[in-house]
């Protein structure tokens, strides 16, 4: 098990590093290479992460959140709360954006400043919540 998680740790940091370099450069690049073509690569990748990402969450905070209803909160309650939330809202907006792409294609995305935004939340926080997400995941196996 400790391999399974040490592969899906380093799936992980891989898609943050790729997702928030591309985010960062993308505009650079835009007269060399069509870069909707690399998003549509890294969506699909970012959609796997997320796959990974939010079980492994919510498993976390399930495990967190049997205990008593009356205890403190504590550092590490707070921390896996906020990571499954962050998850699953990072999720819904990634799903909402990706499944308007497919379904109505690239020009769907002309003169609309929301799927825009969207998209600038979703490409940086994808990569916060992989990162952190693989980081824990590599420490557990250890």
């Amino acid at each position: 098990m400790a391999g399974l998680k040490k592969l899906g740790a380093v799936y992980l940091i891989g898609v943050a590093i790729a997702v928030a370099g591309f985010f960062v450069v993308n505009s650079f690049l835009a007269d060399s290479i069509d870069v909707l073509d690399v998003w549509y690569v890294l969506d699909v990748l970012m959609f796997i992460a997320l796959a990974i990402a939010l079980p492994y969450n919510f498993a976390r905070k399930r495990s967190e959140c049997n205990g008593d209803p009356t205890a403190a909160v504590t550092r590490r309650y707070l921390d896996v709360n906020a990571a499954y939330y962050l998850t699953v809202g990072i999720a819904i907006l990634f799903l909402h954006n990706w499944f308007s792409l497919l379904a109505n294609g690239p020009e769907s995305l002309d003169n609309n400043d929301a799927a825009w935004v969207i998209w600038a939340a979703v490409d940086v926080l994808v990569p916060i919540v992989a990162a952190v997400t693989g980081r824990r995941l590599w420490l557990e196996a250890e």
